[in-house]
C-alpha cells in the first residue's frame, strides 16, 4: 500500500514523503522507528508507484555483484548485518546505492529481515537475487546462497557482454560500408557523371540507372536520414508500448543468420543457469520459472516459458515441457531428458550453461572473420555495379579524345 506522509523534523520543518508498506500498522512503525513524527497521513492509489524514490533507484550490474559479494563477506566474517551495511554505503560513489545501503541498514536494525529489507528495491536488485535471499534466510544457508548468486551474477553479465559485442560487430560494420557507398554516391559518381554530360558520351542503361541512383540519393540524402530518424523512434515507442511488436521483432531477430546464434545461446545459456542455481539453492522449479519468465527481455523466450510454467503445474516434466515450446535445441534437451532420468538435473544444466557459454564467446571471438564475406559480397557487389555502369562510357570517352 502507498501512502503520503506530511511530517515534521526536529527544527520543526515540514516536508512530504512516499511509503510503501503493507498496511497503516506497518507505516506507523517504520515512521517510529525512524523518529518521524507524522502530522498527515494519506492512503494513495497504486498508479503512484513509480515516483516512490525506491523504484527510481538506478544500480549497475557490476554494484549489485559487488553488493552480493560484500554481503557474503560480512556474513562470513561475523559481522552484523546493519554494521556492514553502513561500511559498504561509505564506500559506495553511487548517492542512490549509498542512500539504499543506509535505508536497509535502517530497515534491519528495526527488526526486518534482509530480503524483506530490500523488497522495495526488487526492481533494481532483481527478483532473483532478492528470492535467492529469502531462500538462504529460510533454509539458514544465507552466505552459501550469497556466495551461488554472486557467482550467477558475474558469469551473466559476462555473458550479456560477449553477447552485446558480438552483435554490435555486424551492426558497426554494415554502418560503415553503408557509409562508405553514401559517398560514393554524392560525391564521386556526380563528378564522373557530369564529365559524361558534357562529353556528350551515349550512356547505356545500366550506366543510366547508376546516375538515377546517384541522383536520387544525392537530392533526398536529407529527407531519407530524417525518416530513418523518425522511423527508428516510432518503432522504439511502438516496441516498449506493445508487447505484439516485441514478440514479432524478437522472433524476427531468430531468423537472421550468425545473429540468432547469439541471441538463442544467451538465452538458453540464461535459462540453464538460472534454473541450476535454484535446484541447489532449493528453489522449487515451478517457483523458479515464475521468477525467471519476467527477468527475460526477449518475448519469445518469455513467452516459452510462460507455456512451460503450465505445462509443469499440469504435471509433464521439464524437457517435455521445453520442447513443446519447440525453441529449444535438440541438445539441451536431450542433457535435460538425461539429467531427470539420472536425478542430476542441476548437474546436467550446469553443462547446458556451459556449452551455450562457449558457443556465445565462439561468436564474439570470430564474427568479424564470419561476416567478412558478407561485407565483402555487398562492397564488390556494389563496386562491380558502379565499374560495369562507368567503365563503358569511359572507354567511349577515351576514344573520341584519341579522335580529336
Amino acid at each position: 500500500m502507498l501512502f503520503l506522509v506530511e511530517n515534521i523534523d526536529k527544527t520543526l520543518h515540514r516536508s512530504y514523503s512516499l511509503y510503501d508498506e503493507e498496511n497503516m500498522s506497518s507505516l506507523l512503525k517504520h515512521l517510529s522507528n525512524h523518529r518521524i513524527i507524522p502530522l498527515s497521513i494519506y492512503k494513495l492509489p497504486s498508479f503512484f508507484a513509480p515516483f516512490l524514490p525506491a523504484k527510481r533507484v538506478k544500480i549497475s550490474p557490476d554494484e549489485v555483484i559487488e553488493l552480493i559479494e560484500s554481503l557474503h563477506l560480512v556474513i562470513k566474517s561475523g559481522l552484523p548485518l546493519h554494521s556492514g551495511l553502513l561500511d559498504l554505503a561509505e564506500d559506495a560513489e553511487n548517492p542512490k546505492f549509498k542512500k539504499m545501503l543506509i535505508m536497509v541498514s535502517e530497515e534491519i536494525n528495526s527488526g526486518k529481515s534482509l530480503s524483506a529489507a530490500f523488497k522495495p528495491y526488487e526492481k533494481a536488485l532483481g527478483a532473483v537475487i532478492i528470492n535467492l535471499i529469502h531462500i538462504g534466510e529460510e533454509t539458514g544457508q544465507l552466505q552459501v546462497t550469497l556466495e551461488r548468486g554472486a557467482g550467477f551474477l558475474k558469469r551473466t553479465l559476462a555473458l550479456k557482454k560477449k553477447a552485446k559485442q558480438a552483435l554490435i560487430y555486424p551492426m558497426f560494420s554494415f554502418l560503415t560500408v553503408s557509409a562508405a557507398m553514401l559517398v560514393w554516391m554524392i560525391y564521386v559518381l556526380p563528378q564522373m557523371t557530369q564529365l559524361f554530360k558534357e562529353m556528350d558520351v551515349e550512356l547505356p542503361p545500366i550506366t543510366l540507372f547508376v546516375i538515377a541512383l546517384s541522383d536520387f540519393v544525392t537530392n533526398y540524402i536529407g529527407y531519407m536520414i530524417g525518416a530513418f530518424i523518425a522511423a527508428i523512434i516510432i518503432f522504439k515507442i511502438l516496441h516498449k508500448k506493445y508487447q505484439k511488436i516485441r514478440f514479432h521483432t524478437d522472433k524476427y531477430v531468430l531468423k537472421i543468420p550468425i545473429i540468432k546464434h547469439i541471441v538463442a545461446g544467451f538465452n538458453m545459456a540464461f535459462i540453464a543457469e538460472y534454473l541450476r542455481l535454484a535446484l541447489v539453492s532449493g528453489i522449487p522449479l515451478f517457483n523458479a520459472l515464475d521468477i525467471l519468465k519476467n527477468n527475460l527481455q526477449n518475448e519469445v523466450f518469455q513467452n516459452a516459458l510462460i507455456s512451460t510454467h503450465k505445462d509443469l503445474s499440469r504435471g509433464l516434466q521439464l524437457s517435455e515441457s521445453f520442447k513443446r515450446t519447440g525453441i529449444f535445441s535438440p541438445f539441451m534437451l536431450r542433457m535435460m531428458g538425461v539429467g531427470e532420468a539420472s536425478g542430476n538435473l542441476d548437474s546436467q544444466l550446469e553443462l547446458i550453461a556451459q556449452y551455450y557459454n562457449e558457443k556465445v564467446d565462439y561468436y564474439a571471438e570470430n564474427i568479424g572473420k564470419i561476416i567478412e564475406p558478407a561485407m565483402l559480397i555487398l562492397v564488390g557487389g556494389f563496386m562491380a555495379l558502379v565499374m560495369v555502369g562507368l567503365m563503358g562510357p569511359m572507354y567511349d570517352l577515351i576514344g573520341q579524345m584519341g579522335d580529336k
